[in-house]
């Protein structure tokens, strides 16, 4: 056991400048390498996450990395969720969830259904993907395949198995559709070799400690949405890389090679950050126990219900309201709902940063509402 006791001052510091929120990372690429993954249910949520750990970005860039330079792959990853990768990392994700079947086939088995005949579909949908730049929902009713609706599920289906696979991403919606294109027609040209299971998992960890952490297994569990088992024995396994600590009272695992970057000595609160993180923010779905981002008080105004998680103001490491936007009157109308009052110091980089969030939508603020 480490004898030395962190602050969770010091943790908070330590985890924003990991997070890329301190000092901003080279380029999107490296923000998704990093967070391993930034959620992306809502895209333009994950632009914000990237704009927030970048100098500079914008909507339109986000485009381009994803549709044009594919550079970031959209997927369904830890949880189950949708988020987008850096294209080098997608057979990583794969071999670290190659034990795992979807949602769809979990239902399948449960439900009775022809396993033989689900395999068949599974096969004629992908040979349609090969055939073809990308393919939606839409085109896969005008077919004579025999899919129900279980299967066209806008939630993943039969789209989400072929993606569970390594075979499918998501390449750029039409006219509001999702569409999905095969791994080999999308990125023809990368390579792909997978790790094994147990190395993929051992690499995700590492990874995890090394950007979230300090954190407890029941945050990695949380994060990766597996096993207490499971994580127990990964760590077992990287016992000589990870090592317990003491943030004030309470024990932690973090990569012992981290541990010179946590005796830091955090700056005065002035000196850190003042972020409007947009929703499904990483930093807040990164760790299980909240209590280090918000006091108990405000926790339901930022995580709602059906799981839906509120843009927030973060200040000093620490929640300290809400926020949203919306297109109105040919620009941007923000709307700033602060848990209390706040110095005119910190209003004003508030403000600032509304301005940031404007220019990355390519928008004029028209209207800055405090409420």
């Amino acid at each position: 056991m480490n004898t030395r006791t962190w602050t969770r001052t010091q943790l908070r510091w330590h985890q924003l400048i990991c997070q890329g929120l301190v000092s901003p990372l080279a380029n999107p690429e490296a923000v998704a390498a990093r967070l391993i993954g930034v959620q992306a249910q809502i895209v333009p949520a994950a632009g914000l996450a990237l704009w927030n750990r970048l100098a500079a970005f914008t909507a339109t860039e986000l485009a381009e990395r994803m549709y044009v330079q594919r550079s970031l792959v959209k997927l369904w990853g830890q949880r189950h969720t949708l988020h987008l990768y850096r294209r080098e990392d997608w057979a990583l994700l794969y071999a670290a969830q190659a034990d795992l079947k979807s949602y769809w086939e979990r239902e399948a088995r449960k439900t009775g259904v022809d396993l033989t005949e689900l395999e068949g579909l599974i096969n004629a949908v992908e040979a349609l993907l090969r055939e073809r730049d990308n393919l939606g929902r839409s085109d896969l009713r005008a077919t004579e395949l025999a899919l129900d609706e279980t299967h066209l599920s806008g939630w993943g289906g039969i789209f989400s198995i072929l993606a569970r696979r390594g075979r499918a991403c998501h390449a750029q919606p039409q006219a509001g559709e999702a569409r999905m294109a095969h791994r080999t027609r999308w990125l023809p040209e990368m390579a792909w070799e997978p790790p094994d299971l147990e190395e993929a998992n051992l690499t995700l960890m590492k990874r995890y400690f090394g950007t979230y952490g300090p954190a407890t297994l029941q945050d990695f569990a949380y994060w990766r949405g597996r096993t207490l088992t499971e994580v127990r024995r990964w760590a077992v396994l990287l016992a000589e890389e990870l090592v317990h600590v003491q943030v004030e009272a309470q024990t932690m695992l973090a990569l012992r090679t981290a541990l010179p970057e946590l005796d830091l000595v955090p700056p005065e609160a002035e000196a850190w950050p003042v972020k409007l993180l947009g929703r499904f923010d990483p930093l807040l779905l990164g760790i299980k126990d909240k209590s280090q981002l918000i006091a108990p008080e405000h926790y339901q105004r930022v995580w709602r219900p059906a799981g839906h998680i509120e843009a927030t103001i973060l200040v000093a490491g620490r929640l300290v309201g809400t926020w949203r936007y919306e297109r109105r009157h040919g620009g941007l109308v923000l709307t700033l709902a602060p848990f209390q009052p706040l110095s005119a110091r910190i209003r004003q980089s508030i403000e600032a940063q509304a301005e940031g969030v404007a220019t990355h939508f390519g928008l004029p603020l028209v209207t800055l509402n405090w409420i």
